[in-house]
């Protein structure tokens, strides 16, 4: 399979300015090329309302020096999403499934 989108995965981090406010930045990021897995088309229930969900999930690449956690998100079609859930997936080409939230 041919990864068919790119993705911009972020590490964002909070630092305080010099009148000691917190002010939330990129720290990292990376362009990745991506397959998309699952459209969130689906419903979900928030709070006893329903509502369309608005998740993603992609598979990509494995690179060893990541340490891709809940502080990472990721920047689809100029959406930016945050990381829910990283599985690993035992297969060649593709390591990682990235779900993500928007």
């Amino acid at each position: 399979m041919i990864p068919k989108v790119q993705i911009r995965v972020e590490k964002w981090v909070v630092n305080r300015d010099y009148n000691g406010n917190p002010v939330e930045g990129i720290q990292q990021s990376y362009n990745l090329w991506a397959e998309l897995v699952q459209q969130g088309n689906g419903r979900t229930d928030v709070a006893g309302q329903v509502r369309l969900s608005n998740s993603k999930q992609f598979k990509v690449r494995f690179r060893p020096d990541w340490k891709v956690d809940s502080k990472w998100k990721f920047l689809y079609l100029q959406k930016r999403y945050t990381i829910t859930g990283i599985e690993r997936v035992n297969e060649k080409r593709f390591n990682w499934i990235i779900n993500g939230e928007g």
